[in-house]
């Protein structure tokens, strides 16, 4: 991957240009990162609102009736509902992978098959989700974009 970077002082907007050979995966992961990259959710920690970057988040899981967004070490409160969440996230990287969680791709680091024929997926700062039957097909054909 070659990454070209201009200054240009005449532009008011950040400009993105992406060149590849073949659409595959990776220029998918690219194009779900930039346009993260200025998206941010509202979270809630001691009644403190604080702006999450969608880039920095791991995960997303509804407890108890409660939606918590969680980044690399800790989780905060959302007022939205995961569906909510979820379709605004949808085309930003993020896969459900349960009725109670949805998880950025780009975090995703592996995912092994176990032997009753679920998913674990392990994320880059070593947290393991499962991946329930009914969303096992989301998983399977993210994987075979993969290739």
């Amino acid at each position: 991957m070659i990454i070209n970077l201009k200054q240009n002082t005449t532009k008011k907007d950040i400009e993105v240009t992406i060149e590849y050979p073949v659409m595959n995966k990776t220029v998918n992961r690219i194009v779900s990162l930039v346009k993260s990259a200025d998206t941010q959710v509202e979270c809630y920690i001691d009644d403190s609102l604080k702006l999450i970057n969608v880039s920095e988040v791991y995960y997303i899981e509804s407890i108890d009736k409660k939606t918590i967004v969680f980044d690399e070490k800790q989780g905060y409160y959302n007022k939205n509902r995961l569906y909510q969440l979820y379709e605004k996230l949808a085309n930003k990287g993020f896969v459900q992978i349960s009725k109670y969680c949805i998880v950025n791709i780009n975090k995703l680091e592996k995912i092994k098959t176990l032997a009753n024929s679920h998913l674990k997926a392990e994320l880059s700062n070593g947290k393991c989700l499962y991946v329930t039957r009914k969303y096992l097909e989301n998983i399977r054909l993210l994987l075979k974009e993969d290739r």
